[in-house]
């Protein structure tokens, strides 16, 4: 039997079973306010499935819902995935290594350079800096240095 078009998308309320619910962020504030209407009719206590927090269950049911939760299934593909054959966990075609001649470059060969130092660069080229943590006066100061500065590095671009 098929379901007419546009009840695809229905389920079915665990609390009240005459309750259809379109699946998704309607039914999960549905199962709020109907367990508030359900825990004061009702002494039984209904339980979270661990696989899909939608799925509502008696407490003696547990046991069989877990063994049978459709979600089950991706909770295990998850967990535990299944290999076709033994030959997919060796894979021959992993990471291939080139060999460098013996001719390459040796870095501990070579001079030592001066480390970089980010103050000194920007002293040396055109970029603005701030002056941040400065008193009135010597942010003053800190300005016309840099302008005058800029100006002296624009002249000899």
């Amino acid at each position: 039997m098929t379901t007419p078009r546009g009840y695809e998308n229905l389920v079915q309320c665990p609390y009240n079973k005459v309750h259809q619910v379109e699946n998704g962020r309607r039914f999960q504030t549905h199962l709020i306010r109907c367990r508030r209407e359900y825990e004061k009719t009702h002494s039984t206590e209904k339980v979270y499935c661990p696989f899909n927090t939608t799925h509502l269950i008696n407490e003696l049911e547990r046991g069989l819902h877990m063994e049978t939760c459709p979600d089950r299934v991706a909770v295990d593909k998850f967990v535990a995935p299944i290999v076709d054959s033994s030959n997919s966990l060796y894979k021959n075609d992993s990471i291939k290594m080139f060999s460098t001649p013996s001719t390459a470059d040796d870095w501990d060969a070579q001079p030592p350079t001066e480390a970089y130092n980010p103050e000194k660069y920007c002293e040396e080229n055109n970029i603005i800096r701030k002056c941040n943590g400065m008193q009135p006066a010597q942010r003053k100061a800190f300005r016309q240095n840099e302008h005058l500065r800029l100006g002296n590095i624009r002249e000899h671009q």
